[in-house]
């Protein structure tokens, strides 16, 4: 997966609208695609409206992400997301502001009311769960 690092540089550097969307389409051919047998119910995040579904493994204390959407620009975002958690502790990531770390990356003019919603469940999914 790519490092938060450089998704936050290519996505700060982004001066347009059009150039953060095709941004976020370009990272989403990075996210790998779960398994229909992963696309399980139990790992659908509730309240987006795309189909978002999400995966979280813990391996000697470090979390570890998987997900997928139906939705490409979903897709995006999440691998921007996964890029700023994946790795980190659980007592980390809860420590984490990640919706300020996400209005950092000009996301903005994307999240409409009903995407933010579904990105503010899957980032409730990521620190409570």
């Amino acid at each position: 997966m790519t490092d938060a690092i450089s998704i936050k540089a290519q996505l700060q550097a982004c001066r347009s609208k059009e150039e953060t969307f095709k941004a976020l389409v370009a990272l989403s051919k990075t996210l790998p695609r779960l398994s229909a047998e992963e696309k399980t119910e139990e790992n659908k995040v509730k309240g987006c409206d795309s189909a978002v579904w999400l995966i979280i493994k813990e391996s000697n204390g470090i979390r570890h992400f998987n997900a997928d959407s139906d939705a490409k620009l979903m897709r995006g975002v999440l691998i921007v997301i996964l890029s700023l958690v994946s790795g980190k502790t659980r007592s980390n990531i809860q420590q984490m502001d990640l919706t300020a770390e996400l209005a950092e990356l000009n996301l903005s003019s994307y999240l409409t009311s009903s995407r933010t919603n579904g990105i503010l469940a899957i980032l409730n999914r990521i620190q409570h769960v």
